[in-house]
């Protein structure tokens, strides 16, 4: 008798699951993995997420961030490590991973070794030296990247909240696989020859392996060929290409280089908002500044207006010709009043006019003296008629004797009247030749010389040599006061 086939038991998927959930975790409480690391992530929360790989196989790994802080080690893409730690199933979705407690270095991988040694040699042979500066405003941006990639899809998203007055060509570009570094040259070389201002080489991220093809020396020479900036984004802000380094900016991610190249629209508006208000403010100011500047200029015109200066200067002019005419009068009569007296003063005191003068008497004083004589000639005849008539009364004896002692009174008298009156004649005589102008250096005058030249006395000063000279000598002197 056969015995009957025994009935399989039929599990559930979360059965079956927590079943190789617990043997696994149960046979693989820890372990010690060596690998190459690809695809690391460093999240927000401070879990790192990557992939351990040989050749043949890969593993996801789980750093929990208690776990990473305290390890000394940096991880990065290409490290070659030795994981430890234990096999982790997660039941939702049937997937097991390594989570890892502590992990060293065992080697540098080989993907990485081949990268350090490109990038030596790519530097000594100045490939890392394109900085051509991208322009602000960019009219037209070729993007080469997949149609169908997320990358793409970010940076349309990003484009378009920002400014928007520019032209986007895309060029369909492999950026994985084995052909993809040759899609990736060619579409650089033809885009180079399509006058753009910019062209965009953008990927999303991924493990070194994916983005190997940006290491590859096809695409860096033909990134260092081009002629038109090229910006190189790929992958995330982590990861570091070769073509980051040859293209001219480098930049995070996709997105983060739309956010390079394009401009936001916001900040522009907010910009030429700021820009208006400060210029018409400037242009007010300008305005103001240089309408004062001319209300200035006006009146410093009308100060310095040639024909008011003329007119001024006429005024000023006929005001200083009154004053002078005037001055010039005053100064006329003045002059005149003081020469006038000068002149009576030197006629007064001229000696022809004193001579004139005293002529004048002398004349006077001869007809006085002949009018006194005549009188008194006439006052005695009458006198002695008057005595002879007496004395015809008288002796004859005693008028001849009285008449014999008059004749010689009278004859006394006449001749002493006579005398005086000579005597003052020849006074006057003499006062009238010591007056003339022709003997001043006779008779007590002296003339004074100073250099062998006459001077008046008022026009000598203290100390001064000068000669006296009159008829009888020469005699030198000094002025004194």
């Amino acid at each position: 008798m056969h015995p009957q086939p025994q009935i399989p038991l039929i599990l559930q998927v979360s059965q079956l699951t927590m079943q190789i959930k617990s043997l696994l975790e149960s046979d693989f409480s820890y372990v010690e993995v060596q690998g190459e690391v690809s695809g690391f992530t460093h999240h927000n929360s401070g879990h790192i997420y990557f992939n351990l790989k040989d050749e043949h196989a890969t593993i996801a790994c789980t750093f929990f961030r208690h776990n990473s802080r305290n390890n000394p080690i940096k991880l990065q893409n290409g490290d070659k490590i030795i994981a430890k730690g234990s096999i982790s199933v997660f039941p939702p979705r049937g997937t097991y991973n390594l989570n890892i407690i502590k992990c060293v270095h065992s080697g540098i991988g080989d993907l990485k070794v081949q990268y350090e040694a490109l990038k030596k040699d790519l530097e000594a042979r100045n490939y890392f030296c394109k900085n051509k500066p991208l322009p602000k405003f960019p009219k037209r941006i070729i993007l080469l990247t997949s149609k169908t990639s997320a990358a793409l899809q970010d940076m349309i998203k990003v484009a378009s909240k920002r400014f928007c007055l520019c032209e986007f060509i895309l060029i369909d570009t492999l950026t994985q696989g084995r052909e993809a570094k040759y899609s990736i040259a060619k579409n650089l070389a033809y885009a180079d020859r399509l006058g753009a201002d910019i062209l965009v080489l953008a990927r999303g991220g991924g493990s070194i392996e994916d983005l190997w093809s940006f290491n590859e020396m096809e695409v860096l020479e033909a990134i260092f060929a081009c002629k038109t900036p090229v910006v190189s984004a790929i992958g995330h802000e982590i990861d570091y290409l070769l073509s980051d380094y040859v293209a001219d900016v480098r930049a995070p991610t996709p997105s983060a280089a739309m956010e390079m190249i394009l401009q936001d629209k916001d900040n522009l508006i907010t910009q030429l908002c700021d820009m208006e208000t400060l210029l018409t403010h400037k242009m007010q100011a300008h305005i103001t500044h240089k309408k004062s500047i001319l209300n200035h200029l006006t009146q410093n015109l009308e100060i310095l207006n040639p024909l008011q200066k003329i007119e001024q200067y006429q005024a000023i002019l006929q005001t200083l010709t009154h004053s002078l005419k005037d001055s010039i009068k005053w100064f006329y009569t003045q002059k005149k009043y003081i020469l006038s007296q000068q002149q009576e003063r030197l006629e007064l005191a001229k000696p022809t006019q004193k001579l004139l003068i005293m002529k004048t008497d002398i004349k006077t004083l001869r007809a006085a003296l002949n009018a006194q004589f005549m009188y008194f000639i006439e006052q005695k005849a009458n006198k002695q008629k008057q005595l002879y008539s007496d004395l015809e009364n008288t002796m004859f004896h005693v008028i001849t004797r009285k008449k014999a002692m008059l004749t010689f009174n009278l004859n006394m008298s006449m001749q002493h009247a006579l005398q005086q009156k000579r005597l003052m004649i020849n006074n006057l005589m003499d006062m009238l030749h010591t007056l003339d102008p022709s003997k001043k250096t006779q008779h007590g005058f002296a003339q004074i010389l100073k250099d062998n030249k006459l001077i008046q006395v008022c026009e000598l000063q203290n100390d001064d040599i000068i000669e006296i000279v009159d008829p009888s000598g020469i005699r030198k002197a000094r002025i004194l006061s």
